[in-house]
């Protein structure tokens, strides 16, 4: 009973930010002006948007690099199978809501990457936390260029906390336990828990070592670089030459208000962070609209796109020659 109260609790939590989203896009768009829109994308300069397209699909690159060095024993799963892993996870992770697409690149990394699932997920947390560390990064960018609104400063201090809290009590666990006896796997519930989390700790190799994980920060970085750079490319699709800081605070809003999916690509809640950025830095309705848009569409499209083609042809390969997996 506590957990389907837990999990109503969540959906209700889900629905409730989607539709309060919803709701503001809906109130900000009475102000836009249709005959002006449709003129607008009338006029997109399709090459820059293929321009967008491409630095967001660079993403999917610098993930796959990021999550290969942060395998313990880095470089143990080959570029091809991580590829895979991480290109099959954006698109599941704007495919559908919620922690569906994480939790499956934490299973196919176990299976592809053939490391144990324990290992799997410290990759994952130890993606977060250098994650973490570009966002925050990300909202000094904007302090510095562009005002920065009430709930975000507020959400960055938040999130500050939690990643210092959380990143001090990994690196306390990740050398607590690196040193690992060999031990059989206990029977009973209880024990097998203990195991797991210990096996977990142990992974977090990359926390101990100030190379492996300041890489992983840099490649964060650089993803971070990567979509603001599609962000200016979107703009400049609409004849736009925005500040710097402007941009900034879009990605940061986005960033921020797409941490926990909601709906599938987080669609209506991109939208709703990115006009509201816009607005605030007094971008008229029809242009924030129609970069919102854009902005989310070239995103989504490498994202869905290179898993579907590549998880596609990988998947169909093995099916023809289950020996292929390697």
């Amino acid at each position: 009973m506590p957990a389907r109260l837990a999990s109503w609790n969540s959906a209700l939590l889900r629905g409730g930010i989607l539709v309060g989203a919803t709701l503001l896009l809906v109130l900000a768009l009475r102000d836009v002006d249709w005959d002006l829109l449709l003129g607008l994308l009338r006029g997109i300069r399709l090459p820059w948007v293929a321009v967008a397209v491409g630095l967001n699909g660079t993403i999917i690159v610098l993930w796959s690099l990021q999550w290969r060095i942060l395998v313990p024993g880095e470089g143990s799963v080959t570029w091809t199978n991580m590829f895979l892993v991480v290109s099959a996870m954006a698109m599941i992770s704007n495919s559908v809501p919620f922690m569906v697409g994480q939790a499956s690149g934490v299973l196919l990394l176990a299976r592809y990457g053939r490391i144990g699932h324990a290992a799997a997920l410290s990759v994952y947390t130890m993606e977060q936390v250098a994650e973490g560390i570009a966002k925050i990064a990300v909202v000094l960018g904007v302090t510095l260029l562009a005002p920065l609104p009430p709930m975000l400063a507020r959400s960055v201090q938040g999130l500050a906390v939690v990643l210092a809290v959380l990143g001090v009590t990994f690196v306390i666990l990740s050398f607590r336990f690196r040193h690992l006896a060999p031990s059989p796997r206990p029977a009973a519930a209880i024990g097998q828990l203990r195991h797991f989390g210990v096996q977990w700790a142990h992974s977090l190799e990359g926390l101990r070592t100030p190379r492996v994980f300041g890489a992983a920060v840099a490649l964060a970085l650089s993803m971070k670089a990567a979509e603001l750079a599609g962000i200016l490319a979107v703009q400049q699709s609409l004849g736009l030459d925005l500040p710097v800081g402007t941009a900034l605070l879009v990605l940061a809003s986005v960033n921020f208000a797409t941490i926990v999916s909601v709906s599938p690509g987080n669609l209506g809640v991109f939208e709703a962070a990115s006009f509201a950025a816009y607005r605030l830095t007094g971008v008229s309705p029809e242009h924030a609209l129609t970069l919102s848009l854009l902005q989310h569409a070239c995103y989504l499209i490498p994202m869905l796109a290179v898993g579907y083609v590549y998880g596609g042809m990988r998947m169909f390969g093995e099916l023809r020659d289950p020996a292929a997996l390697s």
